[in-house]
């Protein structure tokens, strides 16, 4: 294909008209479930990764292999790891304590999902 071909090719493309939007009227609306809230939420837990100490994991890792797996020269790396792990079993505890609380505590801006489902319950939707 020449560069003129190519071009004409693309200008037509490019011109035409676009694609008219659809008529509200002709599509009918039909409702599959009750257009209305659930007095419960289904939640999980969101963890990241940082949560894992992988960033410390890794720094160990590579620390190993550097000094060909020799412990003694490691301590600073091993010491941080250690600590991460000791800061992330006390968080997870109070996070697992906080789960248990199904009251929410007034002004709170992050609830859980079995918050959520107790307030849901108590004004549920008409």
């Amino acid at each position: 294909m020449t560069l003129q071909q190519n071009k004409m090719r693309l200008s037509s493309i490019c011109l035409k008209r676009p694609r008219v939007a659809q008529n509200v009227d002709k599509v009918p609306f039909s409702e599959v479930m009750p257009l209305k809230l659930r007095n419960r939420v289904c939640g999980g837990q969101m963890k990241t990764l940082e949560d894992k100490c992988l960033y410390e994991m890794t720094l160990l890792f590579g620390c190993w292999k550097e000094n060909n797996f020799e412990d003694g020269k490691c301590d600073k790396e091993i010491g941080n790891l250690y600590g991460c792990y000791n800061r992330y079993m006390k968080n997870s505890a109070t996070y697992k304590e906080l789960q248990r609380v199904e009251v929410p505590t007034p002004n709170t801006k992050n609830l859980t999902s079995k918050q959520i489902t107790y307030l849901l319950r108590m004004y549920p939707t008409v």
